[in-house]
């Protein structure tokens, strides 16, 4: 009987055992999870400068105020607001009436200078007539001369004409006023081409020559974009505040521009074709910065690697990542390194995730 029991009791632990080792192996096989989803950007190059950014004044290529010379009255405006004029148009003319009168006088007198000369130069050829006759005449001739050229001068003065192609200002004064040297009567600009003179700190200037490209905008002309170049920097750099002023041109030949308008500066600098990756998809312990990749097997890496500029919410990947690979920007905080991954989505572009498209980028 003992020999039967015993045979029992070990019959009885068999299916024990059995019957747990079935039900672990059915548990361990419910614990397997799937592969978690993410969503990467496939790395490609896209054009990138080094950007500088200042305030400046649109400026016309030429700029004057028309102004009186001398005091006198007004008498004739030659101009319409805004018309554009040529080098040399008249513009306004001052009371002359004097200078004319003398000029008729000076001129009449100098024809009979001349005639007189003609008749001592006939006269000294048959012997008839004194050299000094005739040399004192000739000076007669040279001092009338001289105060031709004077009173003509003098009218140039009071005839105002434009000094270069433009467009003429609004009309400050009324024919007929009597003003004084400097009075305002109105303004002229070569607009065609505008100038922004702007300053940037000197630790700028590496690398910066004529020529480089710039980006302009203005809160009058809202949404538009304007692009120059940098034609000339200035010779010395300000020891008070260490900045150093340069001058931009801008085509307005359509005239969007007007002189006077503040603008908004973007200098672009050392261009050249750059990695970038989202902000958020860099991972920072301490002094290094990580990246999430994952693998063409859907294995899940972390490299370290070195960043440049930030620009638009975006990281210039310097060093440590390859046009093609896949960077994972959402889902890092769930995997780790070695695991196998899904990758639900891929961004060929940055501008699909939201983002705004670069400067330049098509």
């Amino acid at each position: 009987m003992k020999l039967i029991l015993r045979s029992l009791l070990l019959l009885s632990g068999c299916i024990s055992a059995l019957l747990i080792g079935g039900c672990d192996s059915h548990d361990n096989t419910g614990k397997k999870t799937a592969n978690k989803p993410v969503v990467v950007l496939k790395a490609y190059a896209m054009t990138l400068h080094d950007r500088v950014e200042a305030l400046g004044t649109a400026e016309a290529r030429e700029a004057v105020n028309i102004t009186a010379r001398l005091a006198g009255r007004l008498e004739e405006i030659s101009f319409t607001d805004g018309q554009f004029v040529h080098k040399g148009d008249v513009i306004a003319r001052m009371d002359q009436d004097e200078e004319q009168a003398q000029l008729v006088a000076a001129t009449a007198q100098m024809a009979e200078h001349q005639r007189e000369i003609k008749r001592l130069e006939m006269l000294l050829a048959r012997k008839a007539a004194a050299t000094r006759d005739l040399d004192e005449r000739k000076t007669l001739a040279a001092v009338t001369a001289s105060g031709i050229a004077q009173i003509r001068a003098r009218i140039a003065e009071l005839t105002l004409t434009a000094p270069f192609d433009g467009k003429l200002g609004i009309r400050r004064v009324s024919p007929g006023a009597l003003i004084q040297p400097g009075t305002l009567i109105t303004t002229l600009d070569a607009a065609d081409t505008i100038n922004v003179d702007f300053t940037i700190p000197s630790t700028s200037l590496q690398g910066l020559a004529a020529g480089a490209a710039i980006q302009a905008t203005t809160g009058a002309r809202a949404g538009e974009l304007f692009t120059g170049t940098l034609t000339v920097i200035d010779s010395r750099i300000d020891p008070l505040t260490r900045s150093i002023l340069l001058r931009a041109r801008i085509d307005n030949r359509d005239g969007r521009l007007i002189p006077g308008m503040l603008m908004r500066v973007v200098l672009l600098e050392h261009e050249r074709e750059a990695l970038m990756v989202p902000e958020e998809s860099i991972t920072q312990r301490q002094e290094a910065h990580y990246l999430t990749l994952v693998g063409a097997d859907g294995v899940v890496e972390q490299r370290v690697v070195q960043t440049g500029r930030r620009r638009d919410g975006l990281v210039e990947i310097v060093h440590g990542l390859v046009a093609g690979e896949q960077v994972m920007v959402r889902g890092m905080g769930f995997v780790k390194p070695g695991q196998a991954v899904t990758v639900s989505e891929t961004w060929e572009r940055i501008r699909e995730s939201s983002y705004p498209p670069q400067n330049g980028e098509q």
